[in-house]
């Protein structure tokens, strides 16, 4: 007999396990932080004592979802943005008018909230791209009790009118070497680590590159940044150095499998090949992609990076460019956009999707050995999702109903390491009322600070 803590029994079990077993009238059962087994209800009811039995009929039982790419701090931003700017407009906009005047309370105040929104709709693990007060936000934010990595944003080098809250380049390398000594074994009993965040976008030196790859290998962690997002990024590397930003990184040896490249919008039949020859992992944002009009539809190669061998993994990106930190809905672009943009249905499928949110978003973390599937002896990071509503009716295939009818809030129950944090939607945690009232009052003083006026052609009365 197997002696577990929980016996999650009688769901469809979506295991993304290596033979990819979707086990209807299945079970998992959880011993302390690890899965100690997976398979048919009947099997597991008759195998293990459990201390607590959770009925999972008519509800999907799957790998917690990764969200390898989101910002704290651009919680604080949401809905102050201006629809009708593209990519670097709208970066330059809201680091020129918003971020400027946050304070460090408004970036743990946001991370909180961003953290909130993500897990009550399914997110366990996430990959934050870097704050500017990295030792105070990893602490306040550890405590909601989830998975990820984050560090300390970072750029040297003024580009195209960017340059607010540059650095030097030492500083930038002083800054992140400092967190990652501090912060080396984690927070929180090490859920929350520390890697090596450079924003990238043209915006850091090849002495930044160089050393910050190889404080990434050094301290065995990520080095993490956006590349190849924006048109005027890869335009103005064109002009200085006549190559892609792919081509660029990679000469420059930041490139790897311990390295994530976020966006990757604009990339030449090349870089493909390059990103497979390196085993450098990708991270896609769809949502961003669109919003943004970053040409997407133009220029975009996830379909071929997949069919190369390249890791593709999913973002939801920033509250003020997807506006939304729910990975079940950027799954559906995921899965959606190809179809259209390479005049292919099959370019873009629910299975593809889910796995980009889970074990190949586990793969870019490095953290694939532990989490992103429902197999035996991994991190029991687990959540269930409600197939009782009118959106999943009727059932006849799960995957396609996650994907493509369902969204976050019918993620009912989390799990991160054994431990429920979400139980039938009531965060167990935090407060989510008082982090939820923290933000709106921390957003209207960030209003007020900022000067922006709300953009819109309706009447605010």
């Amino acid at each position: 007999m197997i002696n577990a803590d929980y016996l999650l029994s009688g769901g469809t079990v979506v295991t993304v396990d290596p033979r990819r077993r979707v086990i209807r009238d299945g079970a998992v059962a959880i011993a302390g932080s690890r899965i100690a087994a997976v398979g048919k209800r009947e099997e597991l009811e008759a195998t293990v004592t459990a201390k607590r039995v959770i009925d999972c009929k008519d509800r999907l039982i799957m790998p917690g979802l990764v969200n390898s790419h989101v910002h704290f701090y651009h919680t604080m931003h949401r809905g102050l943005t201006p629809e009708r700017l593209r990519s670097w407009d709208w970066s330059n906009f809201v680091h020129g008018k918003i971020a400027t005047v946050l304070t460090q309370e408004d970036e743990i105040v946001g991370g909180l909230t961003v953290l909130l929104e993500m897990l009550k709709s399914g997110t366990t693990t996430f990959l934050e791209a870097g704050s500017y007060n990295p030792s105070a936000v990893i602490e306040a934010i550890s405590r909601i009790g989830m998975r990820g990595l984050m560090g300390r944003r970072s750029f040297d080098k003024a580009i195209l009118g960017h340059g607010m809250l540059m650095d030097d380049t030492q500083t930038c390398l002083s800054c992140n070497r400092r967190f990652l000594e501090q912060y080396r074994d984690g927070y929180n009993g090490g859920l929350v680590k520390p890697c090596v965040d450079v924003v990238g976008l043209g915006r850091v030196s090849d002495e930044l590159y160089r050393e910050s790859k190889a404080m990434a290998d050094d301290f065995g962690t990520l080095l993490n940044f956006h590349l190849a997002a924006f048109p005027e990024e890869v335009a103005h590397l064109r002009k200085e150095r006549d190559m892609t930003p792919v081509e660029h990184v990679t000469r420059l040896g930041a490139a790897g499998d311990n390295v994530v490249y976020v966006h990757m919008v604009h990339v030449s039949d090349s870089d493909v090949k390059l990103l497979a020859d390196t085993g450098s992992n990708v991270v896609h944002c769809p949502a961003t992609a669109v919003k943004l009009n970053c040409g997407l539809f133009s220029h975009a190669k996830f379909p071929q990076m997949l069919d190369a061998g390249v890791n593709v993994a999913l973002g939801t990106d920033c509250s003020d460019s997807s506006n939304h930190a729910d990975m079940i809905r950027t799954m559906q672009l995921a899965a959606l956009l190809p179809k259209e943009y390479c005049e292919d249905p099959a370019a873009g499928t629910a299975e593809t999707a889910i796995e980009m949110a889970t074990i190949r978003g586990a793969r870019a973390l490095g953290m694939e050995k532990e989490i992103g599937s429902l197999e035996i002896g991994k991190k029991a990071d687990v959540i269930i999702v409600d197939m009782a509503r009118p959106e999943w009716a009727p059932n006849h295939n799960e995957l396609q109903n996650l994907v493509y009818s369902a969204a976050g809030d019918a993620v009912r129950t989390v799990f991160v390491e054994g431990r429920i944090l979400m139980e039938e939607r009531r965060v167990l945690t935090v407060n989510e009322d008082e982090i939820v009232y923290q933000c709106k009052v921390a957003g209207e003083q960030v209003l007020e600070r900022s000067g922006v006026s709300i953009d819109t052609r309706w009447a605010f009365e």
